[in-house]
């Protein structure tokens, strides 16, 4: 491990040699800072590279630290709902038949019955997520259309590993319900990129013009998705 100073923050790396590699990359994830680099490059200039990248790598860093994903559901959990994390607090009732959910915009408070299985809660957290979705992307997507003179022929809702969205040769919409999980600009910036295939059907210099026609900081939009895409 190595380490650099930042403020009073120490930042600390680890480097990775591959003979193949003609630059030096630093790459921030929920596993820290690894900086990628060949068999020539000297430790003083990682470090300086490190350094100059410092307040950087601090914000990724911190954005990270921020979101916390658990994938077994307890109490203490977090969930994540239109861009934050929210406690979850399990209340076990011997006379509720199913498992229900209450979110307050500060924790999510979900009651079960004694005997349950971990399939049908994430089930219910599923269906929470659809339902938020359709609440969420609809009146966006009809003020969007609208805006850009545009109409889906269809729009629905689906869980995908790949693809926030998507749209067919027909115009019709897909969303990812776990949207959701996103701040609202981002999903706007998801609505919007799909609208936009309605008029141009590849990302040709044409659509990425219309895009930015409607949202100029879309680029910074698009990086902050992609570092949610590593959480989920």
């Amino acid at each position: 491990m190595h380490s650099v100073e930042y403020g009073t923050k120490n930042i600390v790396f680890d480097i990775e040699r591959k003979a193949t590699l003609k630059n030096t990359y630093i790459n921030v994830d929920t596993d820290g800072v690894l900086v990628k680099t060949n068999q020539n490059t000297t430790i003083e200039e990682i470090n300086k590279m490190v350094s100059n990248k410092s307040a950087w790598i601090s914000k990724k860093l911190e954005l990270f630290k921020a979101i916390v994903v658990n994938h077994d559901i307890t109490t203490g959990s977090r969930l994540y709902y239109m861009g934050k994390s929210y406690y979850v607090h399990i209340k076990t009732d011997e006379d509720a038949k199913t498992i229900t959910i209450n979110f307050t915009h500060s924790k999510f408070y979900i009651t079960t019955p004694i005997k349950y299985s971990d399939s049908e809660l994430h089930s219910v957290i599923e269906n929470f997520y659809k339902q938020k979705a359709i609440e969420k992307i609809m009146p966006l997507t009809k003020k969007w259309a609208k805006i850009m003179d545009v109409e889906p022929e269809h729009i629905s809702y689906r869980y995908s590993k790949n693809r926030w969205g998507s749209c067919s040769s027909t115009n019709r919409l897909s969303f990812n319900y776990h949207l959701v999980k996103l701040s609202s600009s981002l999903i706007e910036y998801v609505i919007i990129h799909e609208l936009a295939h309605i008029t141009f059907k590849n990302h040709s210099k044409e659509f990425w013009k219309l895009v930015y026609n409607h949202l100029p900081d879309y680029k910074a939009r698009e990086e902050k998705i992609r570092v949610f895409e590593k959480l989920f």
